[in-house]
């Protein structure tokens, strides 16, 4: 039972990343009125080939380290309050930066700054995670 969701687990979540990637394809050709094939192609061979990247990269690693856990308790500890802090800076300091861009009189906000603040924020939050996970 336990193989059986070895295998289905990620072939479920390949099938996903493939529907949602192919369901952007048709909301971008939608505006124009075709199906692109050749973007279509390439969320499918990215997908399925950043799959066999990681399974690949797992099967070397497990032959070259054994069963040896990635993390321990500590690291998980560890990363654990960092992500827990970080979640509440996110939370208040966006609410900070909200009352202040309302308090200088902006009321609207475009979607591409939106866009460039969440990648910044995900861009530091991921590297705060890489270096947390070192220590």
């Amino acid at each position: 039972m336990k193989r059986r969701y070895e295998i289905m687990i990620p072939i479920f979540l390949v099938g996903m990343i493939i529907i949602g990637g192919l369901f952007g394809v048709y909301l971008i050709g939608k505006e124009e009125g075709e199906f692109s094939f050749d973007l279509a192609g390439s969320v499918i061979a990215g997908t399925i080939g950043g799959f066999l990247i990681t399974l690949l990269y797992a099967k070397w690693r497990k032959k070259r380290k054994g069963n040896v856990p990635t993390v321990d308790e500590r690291s998980l500890l560890i990363m654990k309050k960092y992500l827990l802090i970080v979640l509440y800076f996110v939370l208040v300091g966006s609410g900070a930066i909200l009352i202040v861009l309302y308090a200088m009189g902006i009321q609207t906000i475009e979607t591409e700054i939106l866009i460039v603040y969440m990648m910044i924020l995900y861009m530091i939050i991921g590297l705060g995670a890489i270096i947390v996970k070192r220590f």
